[in-house]
């Protein structure tokens, strides 16, 4: 048993109920607190919730808890706690001032504890998707402003300063079988101040080493890679020409080289993407594959569209990292094809994220997609039934079709088949510019095992001798 000591971007103890796509603040909140259900390889499996039945067509859920869950200070986790944590994120806030991004999905529904260890959560319509909404569900214990945070999770909160380090403890119970005895989680801002940080021996793993200048050869460390889930995409402008043209669509996926793009400004960095998620999603069809290069087509189709004289392209300074020069290359590669691009470059990001909320992106806009669940990224971004935040303005009826019928399919199976047909039918139809999954780069010192990035860019630990998922 030993420490293992972490260089990361940030370090900052979110409340529990507080949703963010930031991989390492959810690495925190995943060793602190565990959430009803989990994402693993791109399913939703048992966590806090043992088992689960989908009764009455999807309208009722009975969910198990474990026997015997204990907060860090001995006290046990009830379904009580659960349905408190579940009411606390349907009030919660979100990022960037806006309201809660689980809020609409919880509103409807009521929550019945069932004895000690089962909660029955009624919603008002079918769905087979309560667990992607679960999964996204830390339970804490309710604790004064004084005390420390209370969770159930494999580590216990020994030191926190915000912005800085956060110091944890293992914590002795069955099911959690860590090779390391504490962990100390630096912030360090800069990547190559993280390098440094773990050439120095100040830390064992560093990541997200991607955005430093070049990648260090025969340093004596481990390097490793892991394609995200991430999907950095071009949002279009349905609600006005071109965009609201699927002909228009379709062209401008086939007129941005994304292979160069992904050469240039993320040479080895970075994965094409096929369709709004990425291939780590459930549902994802492996015989898809991304749109090839084809300025030809892409002119002829843009040809018959209604083209105005200038394309606005809107981008952020950052998030989407280096989006001015993405922004640059779409502009170079479109205008090969006598497209006129004016670029607009926005250096407030919380300004950019509520223009883009509400529709204010010009023509096109360089934006991310950062949900893990499927049916989230269909529902906020692509449904024109539900016309959730992120949505565009596109009206494409045969996607809203395929998007209901696998929200209300049941079994994993049957809505695996069904979420495939629809992101098939996306990539035939896209409603974006699909440009590139990121891929994130961490080292560690070579003697160290157990430990690696999965897709969504949490650290997940293990024992040494099993290998990481």
């Amino acid at each position: 048993m030993k420490e293992l000591r972490i260089a990361q971007s940030q370090v900052n103890l979110l409340q529990p109920e507080y949703t963010t796509d930031q991989p390492d603040l959810q690495t925190i909140l995943a060793l602190v607190y565990e959430p009803l259900m989990q994402w693993r390889n791109g399913r939703v499996t048992p966590a806090l919730v043992a088992s689960w039945e989908v009764r009455d067509g999807g309208r009722l859920w009975l969910l198990t808890l474990r026997d015997d869950i204990r907060f860090h200070d001995g006290s046990p986790c009830t379904n009580e706690d659960a349905v408190q944590s579940l009411e606390r994120m349907r009030g919660a806030g979100g990022s960037f001032g806006m309201g809660g991004v689980y809020s609409p999905y919880l509103e409807q529904l009521s929550f019945e504890p069932i004895g000690k260890t089962q909660l029955l959560v009624k919603s008002p319509s079918p769905t087979g998707d309560l667990a992607d909404i679960f999964a996204a569900v830390y339970v804490g214990k309710q604790t004064d402003a004084a005390g420390p945070p209370l969770g159930t999770g494999p580590f216990r909160l020994e030191e926190y300063s915000e912005g800085e380090l956060l110091r944890l403890s293992s914590v002795d119970r069955p099911d959690h079988d860590s090779q390391f005895s504490e962990l100390t989680i630096l912030q360090i801002q800069s990547a190559s101040d993280r390098y440094s940080a773990l050439v120095n021996d100040l830390a064992d793993l560093a990541t997200g080493l991607e955005l430093m200048p070049s990648i260090p050869e025969n340093d004596g460390l481990t390097w490793r890679r892991s394609t995200n889930t991430l999907s950095v995409t071009g949002f279009l402008n349905g609600f006005e020409k071109p965009f609201s043209q699927p002909e228009a669509r379709l062209a401008i996926n086939l007129a941005v080289d994304v292979d160069a793009i992904i050469d240039s400004v993320w040479p080895g960095l970075a994965e094409p993407a096929a369709t709004v998620v990425s291939p780590f999603h459930f549902g994802f069809p492996d015989s898809l594959h991304p749109h090839a290069y084809d300025p030809a087509r892409a002119k002829e189709l843009f040809d018959a569209s209604d083209i105005p004289a200038e394309l606005v392209l809107r981008t952020p300074l950052v998030i989407p990292d280096r989006a001015p020069q993405v922004a640059a290359m779409i502009q170079e590669q479109l205008a090969r094809i006598g497209i006129r691009v004016r670029i607009e470059k926005e250096a407030d990001r919380p300004k950019y994220a509520m223009d883009t909320s509400q529709k204010r992106i010009g023509h096109l806009a360089l934006f991310d997609s950062s949900p893990l669940s499927t049916y989230r990224a269909l529902q906020e971004k692509i449904s024109s039934q539900t016309q959730g935040l992120w949505w565009q303005g596109v009206t494409d009826s045969k996607a809203d079709h395929l998007i209901d019928a696998a929200h209300l399919a049941l079994g994993d199976r049957r809505r695996s088949e069904a979420y495939s047909r629809c992101l098939s039918w996306l990539h035939d139809n896209p409603h974006w510019l699909y440009l590139y999954h990121p891929v994130k780069r961490y080292a560690h010192r070579a003697e160290l095992s157990g430990v690696a990035l999965d897709h969504a860019g949490l650290i997940r630990l293990s024992p040494p001798s099993t290998p990481a998922s």
